[in-house]
């Protein structure tokens, strides 16, 4: 494990960057995707186990993760409009509250496991395959989820389902056999024999010309007719399990995945023409080396291919020959996953269930050094050697089957505080000797679990409660806590909310939900009222930030555009267009790090990049607020500001892998967290190698 500190040049000179690599979490499997077109929400399920909700709009980004039991193992996903369904290997079939973020409707079909689960086109009816072999059919109108019939037993577990285009017909795929079904009588229409008995249907899809296609573990897909059940064709794509298959709208490409050798392969629809007469084939088009291990899921959603499996890294390219973008979104922890006390120099770290506390490594500079003038170009980086290399202080553990969803160190590492899904925890840290003690007696009933955690620079812990979006303060005494106020953002944030920040001084607390609204909140002599609604967007927000010494908050959004919004004057200061950065196409905007010496500097960074950012024509600290026609951030595209040059430009980029967080030590100092690919990857089974051409 490494931590290596570099240099970089900026507006008012050089920085030192500490560059964390040793931040790795577990791979998290991929097991399920699904895709609502009226929600433009892909919803996937992961064996930890947990469902998480990305917003396809504009740039897909987390918008939220639902956590669930630990015998919930979610096995198959599928939308109805704007409503999700899951079933999982408890035996359960449940509906999901979207707003928050719990079980709505809950059922068990059959009391086994359930292993699939389909939707009708009309979108009234549920079929839900089990272990032993049954077919339920639930109805899903009114709003409600009700018992309507029960088909013939088969043998084998149903592994996937699929209704024909008309809702009459269901397509069940088991071990050794496809079955056509009449939904109405619950019974088999025709049954279709594999190439061996011992041959699992894996996957399925139903076209609207009445073409079934399924995917076996043979590696092989096969295409059936399903009026007379005659086999129209048979390819082996894989040499083992072709575990997904995907369909586009026009049902022109097929797209199929599996294990052995895990790669993506399209097939496009083709006439042949064989003397007189013309048939359809699908065609090997294009395929796609973008997984080291086996794929699990696909999901094809306007051209683009979102696959996912064993690696937990949700994967995006493109379906079409001229666009070979990849972009790869790595099993990230919702929420913050680090926090430094910057007068200590440590870092906390946050994993699913411990903390780790690490003393950041520290570099001599030569009086020839500091001597020395900075004459490199902006951008240029060089590596420092550590006098003291970081150092690993202490491990902070939960139970295996306990979650932690947020954590923060204290500025001055006096505390630790950290919260599960079900409790919060409150530690006193001291040091020579390091020694840690939990406080558990007489402390306030307000002290509960906890979505958001701030500590502020006077001694004072925010707590934000997700049941009911109450932010609660504490003054934090040597060895207790005090219940200060609460403040109900419910009023103004009916949904969840994603991002929350406090200004340095405390003075502002602002506010950003799912449902794209950002809301501030402004202290008032003792309490604190409701200030502004800031002009809501159309896109969701991804990250968000407060200046230190100036009451202006900065915005990022789901399309990569970026606002300044000023707290007093009310008039936004600085606006870029959308996709002011390339890369935000395809990775949003994670984290802004603001410059306190210089307000006119932006550090934001994505998943693959650190950016430094400057505004085009720098603000004087008297005059900082420009007018602007207007008070609304429009959809279309807006004149007023950058006209007047109040946009901002790419200065500096650092190429970064899967970066998590970025964060500053002191005005010339930064901290980024990363993990590496290779990392992630290191404690699954090898990748599947395969031999290439002319290779020995």
């Amino acid at each position: 494990m490494t931590n290596t500190t570099k240099k970089e040049t900026k507006a008012e000179g050089k920085h030192q960057l500490h560059n964390v690599r040793f931040y790795t979490i577990k791979p998290r499997a991929i097991v399920s995707l699904a895709y609502s077109k009226k929600s433009k929400c892909l919803a996937l399920s992961r064996e930890s186990p947990s469902l998480e909700l990305w917003n396809l709009e504009h740039t897909p980004y987390l918008d939220s993760v639902i956590h669930l039991p630990e015998d919930s193992s979610v096995e198959s996903l599928v939308w109805a409009g704007s409503r999700l369904f899951s079933v999982d290997l408890s035996g359960h079939l449940i509906e999901w509250d979207l707003k928050t973020l719990k079980p709505r409707i809950e059922h068990s079909p059959t009391g086994n496991a359930l292993w699939c689960v389909d939707v009708n086109p009309s979108e009234t009816e549920l079929a839900v395959g089990s272990e032993e072999g049954h077919i339920n059919i639930l109805s899903i109108e009114n709003d409600e989820v009700t018992y309507k019939s029960l088909f013939n037993q088969q043998k084998g577990r149903v592994l996937c389902l699929k209704f024909d285009k008309t809702g009459k017909k269901l397509v069940s795929g088991t071990e050794g056999f496809v079955r056509i079904w009449n939904v109405l009588k619950g019974t088999t229409l025709h049954t279709m024999t594999l190439s061996a008995k011992d041959v699992i249907v894996w996957s399925l899809q139903v076209l609207s010309d009445n073409t079934i296609i399924a995917g076996d573990s043979e590696g092989c897909v096969t295409v059936w007719n399903a009026e007379n059940a005659a086999q129209i064709d048979s390819t082996r794509v894989l040499d083992k399990n072709v575990f997904a298959l995907a369909v586009n709208e026009k049902e022109d490409r097929l797209v199929c995945s599996g294990m052995e050798p895990p790669l993506i392969r399209v097939f496009s629809k083709t006439q042949i023409k064989r003397e007189e007469s013309t048939s359809e084939r699908w065609i090997k088009f294009v395929q796609r080396d973008a997984h080291k291990h086996y794929v699990k899921s696909l999901a094809l959603v306007d051209g683009q291919i979102f696959s996912g499996g064993l690696d937990g890294i949700l994967t995006i390219t493109s379906s079409e020959r001229m666009q070979a973008q990849l972009s790869q979104h790595a099993p990230f922890l919702k929420g913050s996953v680090a926090s430094v006390a910057a007068s200590q120099k440590l870092l906390l770290l946050r994993y699913p269930n411990s903390l780790h506390l690490w003393q950041l490594g520290s570099v001599a500079a030569t009086d020839e050094e500091k001597k020395k003038s900075w004459n490199h170009p902006v951008g240029h980086t060089e590596e420092l050697l550590l006098e003291q290399p970081p150092q690993k202080l202490l491990e902070l553990n939960v139970k295996e089957n306990s979650f932690i969803q947020a954590a923060a160190i204290s500025p001055d590492a006096n505390w630790i505080c950290y919260s599960t899904l079900t409790e919060l925890r409150l530690t006193r840290v001291t040091r020579d000797p390091l020694a840690v003690e939990r406080l558990v007696d007489d402390l306030p009933e307000e002290l509960g679990p906890s979505s958001h955690i701030i500590f502020t620079k006077r001694d004072k812990l925010a707590l934000l409660n997700p049941q009911n979006n109450h932010l609660s303060w504490f003054n934090l005494k040597e060895n207790s806590v005090v219940f200060q106020n609460s403040i109900d953002l419910s009023s103004h944030c009916t949904s969840a909310i994603s991002h929350l920040v406090v200004s340095h001084s405390g003075e502002y607390v602002v506010a950003a939900t799912s449902t794209k609204l950002i809301a501030v909140w402004k202290l008032q002599g003792k309490k604190y009222e409701h200030l502004l609604n800031l002009p809501r967007y159309r896109a969701g927000t991804t990250a968000l930030s407060i200046h230190q010494d100036h009451p202006r908050v900065v915005v990022a959004y789901a399309d990569g555009r970026l606002v300044e919004y000023d707290l007093v004057k009310k008039r936004f200061t600085c606006e870029t267009d959308e996709y002011l950065i390339p890369d935000t196409r395809h990775y949003c905007i994670n984290g802004i790090s603001l410059d306190p010496k210089n307000p006119n500097i932006f550090l934001v960074h994505t998943e693959t990049s650190l950016y430094v950012l400057e505004r085009v024509q720098s603000l004087d600290q008297a005059d900082y607020v420009v007018d602007s026609k207007s008070k609304k951030l429009t959809n279309q595209k807006r004149t007023s500001l950058s006209d007047s040059g109040k946009g901002l430009a790419i200065k500096t980029q650092l190429p970064r892998q899967h970066l998590v967080h970025v964060s500053r030590l002191s005005p010339n100092e930064l901290v980024n967290v990363s993990i590496s690919t290779n990392n992630l990857l290191a404690t699954l089974p090898p990748p599947f190698q395969r031999k290439k051409f002319a290779a020995a």
